[in-house]
């Protein structure tokens, strides 16, 4: 009878081994075969207009469009935004987003996105405000040749709420 026994366990043991050996190598597979997914991604004290590389014009123009929907006009724009260019699929872009005074106490900040268009800068929020979040997703969908913008916005210290934004041809809509 333990001679039974023993046999008995040992078989559950050798199961068990083969069970988590072919959990493993599963885990495996899907880690190396499954594509990367795009990181959130929030703009910094690197992320000036002088990095962007852009002109007086297109400083004036950016400027210009974050003033129609910013909640609040600071001291100085360049002092308070952080610009980086991006590639929004079928054209150029440059994302925008508040560092002090156009952010809240969760870390969400007001941010924009400009492409583009017949060699201007056009926000693709309308003249309303635009979103607060504390970080954001560029793609990897495509509507209407742009990049989805997706974006996460803190409401408390555990809290965040992803809006995808969808492009309709002329602005950003929620999707």
């Amino acid at each position: 009878m333990q001679a039974m026994l023993l046999k008995f366990a040992n078989l559950r043991t050798d199961r068990l081994r083969m069970d988590i050996f072919v959990l493993l190598a599963f885990n495996t597979i899907l880690f190396f075969a499954s594509p990367a997914l795009p990181q959130t991604q929030s703009l910094g004290p690197k992320d000036t207009f002088t990095a962007a590389r852009l002109s007086a014009k297109e400083i004036h123009a950016i400027v210009e469009g974050v003033e129609q929907s910013a909640y609040d006009t600071p001291d100085s724009w360049n002092k308070e935004l952080r610009v980086r260019r991006v590639n929004l699929g079928g054209s150029p872009g440059i994302v925008v987003q508040g560092s002090k005074l156009l952010c809240g106490g969760t870390g969400n900040c007001q941010t924009w996105v400009f492409r583009k268009a017949n060699n201007k800068w056009v926000s693709l929020f309308r003249n309303e405000q635009a979103p607060i979040a504390e970080s954001f997703q560029l793609g990897p969908a495509v509507t209407h040749n742009i990049k989805d913008f997706e974006i996460v916005a803190n409401s408390s210290a555990g809290a965040g709420e992803r809006v995808t934004y969808k492009f309709d041809g002329m602005f950003y809509r929620v999707k």
